[in-house]
């Protein structure tokens, strides 16, 4: 499958930004339970005359913040989870520690082939939402200290758990 990773910036309007840093650190599941460990985070540092947005291993000379970055998830017929940012390949399930905030997706209960993403759970700090979609999307919202909020689309909000 030739999966094409999109780099999700929008310019924004801010004059004044300082510089930040939001690193990130966790975990990947392959459907093998070999774990491989996870490195992934923000920064937007002042370098010279402009600033470098980083999102991961990818950069972008900018001279304004961007107001935020869409991670784009695909979930396949075997229920598998690809984020190109995260992993080469599919993957069962990720978590991960990011300028303060939990990321997680996980399955929470059998999978099943007529549904194949309605056995996964996201949970964006304390919140936990189902998957209504196989193209959801995760949004990271930037203010001049870092992540001020994650948000998705293609979720709903989970109201029997909490992590």
């Amino acid at each position: 499958m030739s999966c094409v990773m999109l780099f999700g910036v929008i310019a924004s309007q801010s004059v004044n930004a300082q510089e930040w840093d939001a690193p990130g650190s966790g975990k990947v599941i392959y459907p093998s339970g070999r774990a491989e460990d996870l490195s992934f985070g923000f920064a937007y540092q002042k370098n010279f005359d402009s600033f470098i947005f980083s999102a991961g291993e990818a950069n972008l000379r900018t001279e304004e913040m961007p107001p935020n970055y869409i991670l784009n998830v695909i979930i396949n017929k075997e229920g598998l989870i690809y984020i190109a940012e995260f992993a080469d390949g599919f993957f069962e399930s990720f978590e991960l520690n990011l300028g303060g905030h939990y990321l997680a997706i996980k399955p929470r209960k059998a999978f099943d082939e007529d549904e194949p993403y309605k056995h996964l759970v996201v949970h964006v700090d304390d919140m936990s939402y189902l998957i209504d979609t196989t193209h959801p999307s995760l949004k990271f919202v930037f203010s001049d200290d870092g992540i001020k909020d994650i948000d998705g689309v293609g979720l709903i909000r989970d109201l029997s758990s909490r992590r």
